[in-house]
């Protein structure tokens, strides 16, 4: 484009100011093509991220009574007509390192003979969905005398309790903890209004009562598989001084497993924390894209209260721990993260490799 700047002269005409119009005019028109490129260029981006999330779904673990999906063992704890019903405070793991003392009575830490320091049993844990200790390692079960079954796969749809090999604490089931209907200014409710999320109840991880075996830095739920783009929040809390906690502090530690491969542990913290309260701590996120991850989350050495962890992505295959997902089993997406059958033409993205689908 070529602007006759001179064009009044040429006419013979003194108009300066129709010239300064012009100009004006130019720079609106310029202007509003701008606007209207960025415009558009914005709704397609929102189209997009409408596109990458259309398949994310809410996974929410409370330890409700009532409507749990979540726990359903948590469930026939307030079930009287259930064999597990136990009002009150729930042991699953005792202060002797006795799983589920009031139902099995397993002993998952042990004492040798003359030494202070206990040994856990390695590669167990205690399902969520039947209250059974299986094992739920393609590694070895590491222990004592007892058999135990592995853990059928039904039961990695829903989280199941275990621990490493630095030992695990006294884990209590804690129930009336938090508020269903709205924030209530108590404790073991939100510190804040903000913090608050609608859960019932709780766990606590706490230390053990044998001198030298205590350890609170290994011990977690694992929750089940989910894909994509993943984001975790957790509620949590604290109970302040004592020998649980005589540092103060709240510590949640998160450990990702992704295609059975255990990361790199994150530690969520919050400042200052006030006693018998919880916090909604700093979300995580993780592009989990043709890939099938795992959440671990547990007491990171200090005193834990429990209370809620919600995790956004799209279902994932299920795996025992310690098993890559088959690439089979993976799923496909476009490049705009949108998930596609065998049908789709186009570049596509599985197992986090991109390639053409014909």
């Amino acid at each position: 484009m070529i602007l006759i700047r001179n064009r009044s002269i040429a006419e013979g005409l003194p108009s300066a100011m129709d010239d300064h119009k012009k100009y004006n005019n130019y720079y609106l028109n310029l202007f509003n093509s701008f606007h209207s490129f960025m415009k558009k260029s914005l709704l397609f981006a929102a189209a997009v991220a409408c596109a990458c999330a259309a398949n994310a779904e809410v996974f929410d673990y409370g330890f409700n009574y009532t409507d749990n999906a979540a726990f359903p063992f948590i469930g026939m704890l307030n079930d009287e007509t259930s064999d597990y019903y136990h009002p009150g405070n729930f042991e699953l793991v005792n202060k002797y390192g006795v799983a589920l003392p009031d139902l099995w009575a397993i002993p998952v830490l042990n004492v040798p003979e003359g030494e202070e320091k206990g040994k856990v049993d390695l590669g167990v844990g205690i399902s969520m969905l039947d209250g059974g200790i299986y094992t739920v390692s393609a590694d070895p079960y590491i222990g004592g005398d007892e058999e135990i079954e592995a853990m059928p796969e039904e039961n990695y749809n829903y989280p199941f309790l275990s621990w490493g090999e630095k030992g695990m604490p006294r884990m209590i089931f804690m129930p009336g903890w938090g508020s269903e209907e709205a924030w209530e200014d108590k404790d073991y409710d939100a510190a804040v209004e903000d913090d608050w999320v609608s859960t019932k109840n709780g766990v606590q991880f706490t230390r053990l009562g044998d001198k030298g075996i205590v350890s609170r830095g290994d011990a977690y739920f694992q929750y089940p598989a989910v894909t994509g783009n993943v984001t975790v929040t957790v509620w949590a809390g604290t109970n302040l001084g004592g020998t649980a906690n005589p540092d103060n502090i709240l510590e949640v530690a998160v450990t990702p497993v992704i295609d059975g491969v255990a990361g790199e542990t994150i530690i969520l913290s919050k400042a200052d924390p006030a006693n018998k309260r919880y916090y909604k701590l700093d979300p995580i996120t993780l592009d989990a894209t043709g890939k099938n991850v795992v959440f671990r989350v547990g007491a990171n050495n200090s005193q834990l209260n429990l209370m809620h962890v919600r995790i956004e992505g799209e279902a994932g295959v299920n795996a025992v721990e310690g098993v890559a997902v088959e690439a089979a089993d993976a799923k496909t997406y476009n490049l705009f993260g949108v998930q596609v059958d065998e049908n789709y033409k186009g570049l596509v993205i599985k197992n986090g490799k991109k390639f053409v689908q014909k």
